[in-house]
C-alpha cells in the first residue's frame, strides 16, 4: 500500500541527484570552454610573397617579384596578420614536405626523427613513428577534441612505388600501429598524400579521390561549384572541399575546446585551379624575377654551386609565366576559403576564443634563381608564412594584435610555443618556446638563430644565413645587403665575427641533435678558427 509513496520519494532523490550532476557537468563544460580553440591552416609549397601581409614587410622590388600587377589580393589572410602576429623570419626545418611537417607536429628536428628528407620507397623508415609524442597527443590529454583533414604525408606509403601521392590512404597510421592516429581523434578526412584537384564523398559517406575529369552540375549550399564524376554527384575542388570539412568540424565541436588542422595541398604543383580562378590572372602581365635572368647568365659558371643555377624546369619562360598565373589563382582560392572558415567562427560566436594559424610546410621559388618548387636555402624556398591571431575584438588576446616578430625561428618551435601559450606542459623537445617574443619588450638573452637542414646545414638569423655542405665552399648570405641572395660573403673580412658566431651555433645544433657529420664539423671548425 505504501509503494507509491516510497516510489515518489525515490524519484525525488533521483531528480535532485540528476540536477546536481547536470549542474556540475554544465559548470565543467563552462570551465572547459574557456580554453581557446586552435585551428591550423597549412598550405603546401607556398611562396610567402603571394600574401599581402608579407609583401608589406618588403621593399617593392622584393615584394613584386613577378611584376607590379602580378599579385593576388589576400584580405582574409591579411586580416589575421592585422588582428594578430606575423612572424617575418619563420623557416622550414627542412624545405621539403615530410621532414618539415614532422617538425611542426613534434617539436623535433627531422634528422632526429629519422626523416631527413621525403620518403621514396617502402621500407626506408621515413615516417612518423608511433612512439613520438605529437602536439595532438598532448592537447588530447589536456581535454581538447582533436581533428585533422587534408594532406598528412607522415605515414609510409603502401604503394609499391613508395610514392605517397599514389597511395589513396584515408585516415593513415604508422607501420604496425593501425590504432594510432598521431593523437588526432577525427581523421576521417586525413589523407596520406597527393595533390589531386578534386575530392568526393560517396553515397555511404566515405571520402575518395575524385576522377581527374569532372563535370560541373551546379552549386552547393555554400554557393560553390559542385561536380560529378564516375562515382558520385558530390565532388568539389579540394580546397573548397577541405574548407567544407573544417566548417562541419566547427559546427559539431563548437561547444568544447578543439584543435583542428586543415592541410590544403595547394598551391603545390600541378599549377592548375578551378574556374573562375583559372582565368583571374590571365590578362595580368607576368615578369620573371631578376634572379631568373642572372641564374641563366651564370648557368655555366663553374665557380657557382648547383643550387645557385637553373634547375632545368624553367627553360620555357612563357610556360612558366602561365603557371605563375595559375599559382596566383590557387592562392586567391585559398584566401577565399580562409574567409569562409573565419566567418563560420564568427557566426558561431567562437572567433574571439579561437587561435587561427596560417602557415605552410615550405615555399616555392616560382622562377627565382631560375628554379621552381623547393629544396634550397633561398628565401622563396625555405622561408614560410606564419601568422596567428585570436579574434579581433577581445582586449586581452593571447596573441598581440598588429605585431611583427623579426627574430629567426622555424617550425620545430611551434609545438613548445603553443603549449606554453596555453599553459600546458610540453615534453622535452628541440624546439624553442617563442612566446617571449610576443611582447614589445624583447628578451635580452635571446639567441637570434635558427636552423634548416636538407643535405646542406644552415644557421639563420634575422639578417644572415651560413650555408655549409660537405663538398662545396661554404656560403654566407646577407639578405639585408643582398636580398637577391646571389653574393657569397664568406671570404669578406668584415663578416668574420658573424661567421664564427654562426658556425658555433651550427655546431651546437649538431651536438644537440646527435649529428656527428665529420665533414661538416671539420668545415665549421675551420670557420671558427680562421
Amino acid at each position: 500500500m505504501n509503494h507509491p509513496k516510497y516510489f515518489l520519494i525515490f524519484l525525488f532523490v533521483v531528480l535532485i541527484n540528476c540536477k546536481s550532476v547536470n549542474t556540475k557537468t554544465q559548470v565543467n563544460e563552462a570551465l572547459t570552454a574557456k580554453k581557446p580553440n586552435i585551428i591550423w591552416i597549412i598550405t603546401d609549397e607556398h611562396n610567402f610573397r603571394t600574401l599581402g601581409c608579407y609583401r608589406n614587410q618588403l621593399t617593392p622590388d622584393q615584394a613584386l617579384q613577378w611584376g607590379p600587377e602580378a599579385f593576388a589580393e589576400t584580405p582574409n589572410i591579411d586580416s589575421l596578420a592585422k588582428n594578430g602576429t606575423i612572424f617575418n623570419r619563420m623557416y622550414a626545418s627542412a624545405p621539403v614536405c615530410t621532414p618539415s611537417r614532422a617538425s611542426m607536429f613534434t617539436g623535433i628536428y627531422p634528422a632526429t626523427l629519422g626523416i631527413p628528407n621525403n620518403s621514396n620507397k617502402i621500407g626506408d623508415g621515413k615516417y612518423l613513428k608511433p612512439d613520438v609524442t605529437t602536439i595532438a597527443d598532448v592537447l588530447s590529454r589536456a581535454g581538447y577534441f582533436t581533428g585533422y583533414s587534408g594532406k598528412w604525408h607522415l605515414a609510409e606509403s603502401r604503394d609499391k612505388s613508395g610514392n605517397k601521392d599514389k597511395d589513396e590512404w584515408w585516415s593513415p597510421y604508422p607501420v604496425g600501429a593501425p590504432e594510432d592516429h598521431y593523437g588526432f581523434r577525427d581523421t576521417k578526412f586525413m589523407f596520406l598524400g597527393g595533390h589531386d584537384k578534386y575530392k568526393g564523398i560517396d553515397t555511404a559517406g566515405n571520402p575518395y579521390r575524385a576522377d581527374k575529369k569532372v563535370k560541373l552540375i551546379g552549386t552547393d549550399q555554400y554557393g560553390q561549384p559542385l561536380f560529378k564524376d564516375s562515382k558520385s554527384n558530390n565532388v568539389k575542388h579540394t580546397t573548397d572541399w577541405l574548407a567544407d570539412r573544417t566548417i562541419e568540424f566547427i559546427n559539431e565541436h563548437k561547444n568544447k575546446p578543439f584543435y583542428y588542422v586543415v592541410s590544403i595541398p595547394d598551391p603545390h604543383t600541378p599549377n592548375t585551379v578551378r574556374a573562375p580562378y583559372d582565368t583571374m590572372f590571365a590578362d595580368v602581365n607576368i615578369e620573371l624575377p631578376a634572379t631568373y635572368g642572372n641564374a641563366y647568365k651564370n648557368k655555366d659558371n663553374k665557380a657557382l654551386p648547383k643550387w645557385q643555377k637553373p634547375d632545368g624546369k624553367t627553360k620555357n619562360p612563357e610556360k612558366l609565366k602561365k603557371e605563375i598565373q595559375q599559382y596566383l589563382g590557387m592562392v586567391k582560392l585559398i584566401d577565399d576559403n580562409v574567409g569562409r572558415i573565419i566567418q563560420k567562427l564568427k557566426d558561431d560566436g567562437i572567433f574571439e576564443n579561437t587561435i587561427v594559424v596560417f602557415s605552410s610546410d615550405h615555399g616555392d621559388l616560382l622562377g627565382e634563381h631560375g628554379r621552381v618548387n623547393k629544396g634550397t636555402i633561398h628565401e622563396g624556398s625555405a622561408k614560410i608564412p606564419f601568422i596567428m591571431a585570436q579574434g579581433s575584438k577581445s582586449k586581452s588576446p593571447l596573441v598581440p594584435r598588429d605585431f611583427v616578430v623579426n627574430k629567426a625561428a622555424n617550425n620545430t618551435d611551434w609545438m613548445p610555443t603553443f603549449l606554453s601559450m596555453l599553459n600546458i606542459d610540453c615534453p622535452n623537445v628541440a624546439g624553442r618556446d617563442l612566446s617571449p617574443l610576443l611582447s614589445n619588450k624583447q628578451p635580452e638573452n635571446w639567441n637570434d638563430v635558427t636552423f634548416s637542414k636538407l643535405g646542406f646545414y644552415a644557421a639563420i638569423s634575422d639578417q644572415y644565413k651560413l650555408y655549409v655542405t660537405a663538398k662545396e665552399e661554404p656560403w654566407l648570405l646577407d639578405i639585408k645587403v643582398d636580398p637577391n641572395e646571389t653574393t657569397n660573403f664568406i671570404n669578406n673580412a668584415e663578416y668574420a665575427q658573424v661567421i664564427k658566431k654562426m658556425a658555433k651555433d651550427l655546431k651546437g645544433y649538431m651536438k644537440n641533435n646527435n649529428d656527428d657529420n665529420k665533414a661538416i664539423t671539420e668545415k665549421l671548425d675551420y670557420l671558427i678558427s680562421n
